[in-house]
């Protein structure tokens, strides 16, 4: 469903008239003319020269306020990802009693390439309209545009611009990163729910049957008799099985805040968030996130039709600076057995990863450019000792 911003009206701020070269033109034209005449005695000329001059001094009033009255309005659709193009409509609005003539708005949103739109005439009470494609780069759900209405009228002999300041009020989710995308992500395949891609998980799915080898596939699977008999790589297939669910947890700890740089990484952290959810939903996986930015409250996300909710909630989300990791603890210590949990951060694994404690499950430490997974502790057994 898609929705109009409020329409903005121009601020009390008059809007700036100068004259163009055509109109300098004139002007020095006629001012040369008027003064020869009178030295040569010539009274055409001298009436030529003045007509010229006031010609330019009436057209200055009808451009300062062809701009005026103008309002400005746009259609967009109520979200999506940053950088990913969605529609827009743009609607200039004339509320005068009189007509406006050769108006061009260049809008912030439109980006450089299409600029906005050019109105040749918008009757009294009339509007005109444009529909296009365009993208905002960074997320968040209020977003200041910055407009400008110019006008060259009459006969292009002065500039009118009108500067609007306005805001739009539109869900931009962060761009979703998937861990792959990770440098250093050579554990990034244990993100994977298919047991087959990770070879710290044992089969326990069923055998489904021998495919060709693919990019990707370990060579642990690879079926020798199948292969030799067909001369191609074969491997062994088995089915899938999906965690039961995922376990979020974001936060932003770090010991030395006077190093704590937040900005650009808090950004990027946010997309390989946005990321995790998405891959969430695209595997129908259920999950909880707990994060700093929402004031380590549990959201859940029990289907794919809440992740709307979850994904304003990346777009909302302002750093919280923590130097405490109380807060996380107490967060892991309420997951259920048999969620899957991963621990995302805008601070480097290596300066929190030693805070947490030895739990009974498996935990993927994600950060911006690092990964690591922390496994449970070994289980350790007395020897056997012989009686005697």
């Amino acid at each position: 469903m898609r929705r109009f911003a409020n329409a903005s009206r121009a601020p009390a701020q008059p809007p700036f008239t100068r004259i163009t070269g055509r109109g300098l033109g004139l002007g020095l034209l006629a001012l040369v003319i008027t003064i020869t005449g009178a030295l040569a005695a010539e009274p055409n000329a001298v009436r030529l020269g003045l007509f010229g001059l006031c010609l330019l001094g009436l057209t200055w009033p009808l451009a300062k306020r062809n701009t005026r009255g103008l309002t400005v309005s746009r259609e967009t659709p109520p979200s999506a990802f940053a950088g990913q193009l969605f529609p827009l409509k743009l609607t200039l609005t004339n509320h005068n009693k009189h007509d406006r003539f050769s108006v061009e708005l260049e809008d912030g949103i439109a980006g450089p390439a299409e600029r906005g739109m050019h109105a040749r005439r918008l009757a009294a009470g009339g509007s005109a309209s444009r529909k296009f494609e365009t993208r905002i780069l960074r997320r968040g759900v209020t977003h200041r545009i910055r407009a400008e209405l110019i006008s060259t009228f009459p006969m292009g002999l002065w500039r009118t611009r009108h500067e609007l300041k306005e805001s739009l009020e539109m869900s931009v989710y962060p761009r979703p990163v998937s861990p792959r995308d990770l440098e250093d992500a050579q554990d990034a395949a244990l993100l994977d729910v298919d047991d087959t891609e990770s070879a710290r998980r044992d089969w326990s799915g069923d055998f489904h049957g021998i495919r060709p080898f693919q990019p990707g596939d370990r060579l642990k699977l690879i079926h020798w008799p199948s292969t030799a008999r067909g001369r191609s790589l074969m491997v062994r297939q088995f089915d899938r099985r999906l965690p039961e669910k995922f376990s979020i947890l974001f936060h932003t700890i770090r010991a030395n805040r006077q190093n704590d740089s937040g900005g650009d990484a808090f950004e990027s952290a946010m997309e390989l968030l946005c990321g995790l959810l998405m891959h969430c939903r695209d595997q129908g996986i259920p999950m909880d996130l707990t994060a700093s930015f929402h004031e380590w409250r549990c959201f859940p996300v029990p289907h794919a039709g809440a992740m709307d909710e979850a994904l304003d909630l990346l777009a909302r989300a302002r750093r919280a600076p923590e130097t405490s990791p109380a807060n996380l603890l107490r967060a892991m210590a309420g997951i259920e057995a048999g969620a899957r949990v991963f621990i995302l951060s805008d601070v480097p694994v290596s300066e929190w990863a030693h805070l947490l404690p030895d739990m009974p499950f498996e935990v993927t430490c994600l950060g911006v450019s690092d990964l690591r997974i922390k496994r449970p502790p070994m289980v350790t057994t007395r020897p056997f000792e012989a009686t005697t």
